[in-house]
């Protein structure tokens, strides 16, 4: 059926009123009106196959019977049978053009076969007895439009807005039709027009500046920006186009200084704010320190005004984190999970803001509270690992760490879960376990320089499997020839008797470091002892003792030798 059939379909009342005037304006055929009146009420009964035969017979008696004619479009309607309800639609109107109802239903079956020309026509007869009617006017203009006759519709707007004033309605309608048809200072006249009508609507001074600058006409912009300004000094979003407007007459200073104080303005909301933020980033004529300073500056903003918003304190906290200001960073982390912990990722960012500000008391404490929340994330078991290791708290290390690895799915954390677990095991006096722990990172990441080395350290300690230490400790070098490394492969080999080249390795640890470790002054003492120089030998044992080292064995080693 249709569209807008139930406004097609009359009430029995209105046909009568159709049947009435036909009446009286010829001698109508009293069969045919007794067969219609039968046939009406079949209708209002919804027998439409009897209706339908019944109107056809009126026909029969009087072909000229357009109430008749009108009626069997609307059976036809009911059958969803448009096209032969248009026919008989026309039939009925070419009998009588001065029944409304005829035209009325001609000009919805007209626009339903996209007639519009044909529409067009019909609704100009209507109007030629009834030029004010509202309903009329509108629906032509939308014809008009449709069939891109602009001018008719913008005139046929003015017929109306004759009638009803000057309206935000009809002005942005006619404005659209003036910009669709590329005249421009047309539809800034209609937007000037209805601004002056309503001075104190700063709405359409914000609209009126932005179409302006659009056009590139940016002076002609400012002047209306100055009126919102004047009109609602505290309008969220004229600082916002304030600032556009300054960034695009390339004065970056007044741009940014308008920025901040839309940010600054509560009425702005935080969704707008953001969107703006992730925009700067997007710009390529200002400097990117620029950007990030002043990003920086905007979002600390954001973060007060909207202190009760989770969004506005993540943020801010991301562009801290991006700048390495970690502890400002998990500051700001706090800020949201106080208002909304729920959401697993600000746990995460939270933990490595911590981890990178080496604030490790909490990050045992918030790790922990994340584990509780989410006991299925690896990630907070990982870092109240890296926690607890930190305040020596072995076993608590252990635990997290054999606790978490089941969640892991990826083969990156699986590396680090067995490398910080290596770690835990061999200071917990596991070390079978330790070296399990080691052996299982190397086959995910044969090249991980810190497993390397101190699974070859912690062998060189035990005696172990020096040769397998030995290609470890060779292998960290090549690849990070750092000083820890260094001392690692010269520790390897004074275990297997090479003197001469152990030397050479813990020389270069020595020299590599300005204060090297307790450690590695006792290495340099041992194998300048091993190569006959006991008196150098006694003085890096020296070294190494004021540097902290006191452990029973050393002591006997300093004063009686190797």
């Amino acid at each position: 059926m249709i569209r807008n059939l139930k406004k097609i379909i009359f009430s029995l009342f209105a046909v009568l009123q159709i049947v009435t005037a036909f009446s009286q304006s010829i001698d109508i055929n009293n069969q045919a009106l007794n067969t219609f009146l039968k046939a009406e009420n079949a209708f209002t009964n919804k027998d439409y196959p009897l209706a339908f035969s019944l109107y056809n017979e009126v026909l029969e008696f009087d072909s000229l019977f357009d109430p008749a004619m009108f009626q069997l479009a609307r059976v036809h309607l009911v059958k969803n049978q448009a096209d032969k309800a248009l026919i008989w639609t026309e039939n009925a109107y070419k009998l009588d053009q001065t029944n409304t109802m005829y035209a009325l239903l001609l000009v919805d079956l007209y626009k339903h076969f996209q007639k519009f020309e044909k529409a067009i026509e019909v609704y100009q007869s209507l109007l030629i007895e009834d030029k004010t009617n509202a309903d009329y006017l509108e629906d032509l203009t939308q014809l008009y439009t449709i069939t891109r006759n602009t001018d008719a519709a913008i005139e046929t707007y003015n017929q109306l807005e004759n009638q009803e004033g000057i309206t935000e309605r009809i002005s942005f309608l006619k404005r659209d039709l003036y910009l669709n048809s590329d005249r421009f200072d047309n539809a800034i006249g209609e937007m000037i027009k209805l601004s002056e009508k309503f001075p104190d609507n700063s709405q359409y001074c914000n609209m009126i500046a932005e179409m302006y600058m659009g056009n590139k006409e940016q002076d002609k912009a400012f002047y209306f920006y100055q009126k919102v300004l004047n009109l609602n000094p505290s309008d969220p979003y004229i600082r916002i186009t304030l600032a556009d407007y300054y960034q695009q007459k390339g004065d970056v200073n007044l741009a940014f200084e308008n920025l901040e104080k839309g940010y600054a303005n509560p009425n702005l909301d935080l969704e707008t704010k953001i969107q703006l933020l992730m925009g700067l980033f997007e710009l390529k004529d200002i400097p990117e320190a620029r950007i990030r300073n002043e990003s920086l500056k905007l979002a600390n903003t954001m973060a007060k005004v909207h202190a009760d918003k989770p969004g506005s304190h993540a943020i801010y906290a991301d562009l801290l984190y991006r700048d390495s200001l970690y502890t400002e960073a998990a500051n700001e982390y706090k800020e949201v999970i106080k208002l909304d912990s729920s959401r697993y990722v600000v746990w995460e960012q939270l933990l490595f803001s911590l981890n990178n500000g080496t604030q490790n008391k909490e990050i045992t404490l918030y790790s922990q509270r994340a584990i509780n929340l989410f006991p299925k994330e690896p990630i907070p078991y990982l870092f109240n690992a890296v926690g607890q290791l930190l305040v020596d708290s072995v076993q608590l290390a252990v635990n997290s760490l054999e606790k978490g690895l089941p969640f892991v799915n990826n083969t990156q954390l699986s590396e680090q879960f067995y490398m910080f677990l290596g770690d835990a095991y061999y200071q917990n006096k596991q070390s079978e376990k330790a070296f399990k722990a080691y052996d299982k990172c190397l086959e995910i990441n044969p090249s991980n320089t810190f497993v390397l080395n101190n699974y070859a350290y912690y062998l060189a300690l035990k005696k172990e499997n020096l040769d397998k230490a030995k290609t470890m400790a060779f292998t960290a070098i090549s690849l990070d020839p750092g000083p820890t490394n260094q001392d690692t492969y010269g520790w390897v080999l004074y275990q297997l008797g090479e003197y001469d080249e152990s030397f050479k390795y813990i020389t270069m640890a020595i020299e590599g470091e300005k204060n090297p470790s307790a450690d590695v002054l006792d290495h340099y003492g041992d194998v300048y002892f091993r190569l006959g120089e006991e008196k150098k030998a006694r003085k890096y044992w020296k070294k190494a003792q004021k540097s902290g080292l006191d452990t029973e064995e050393f002591k006997h080693k300093l004063s009686n030798g190797l």
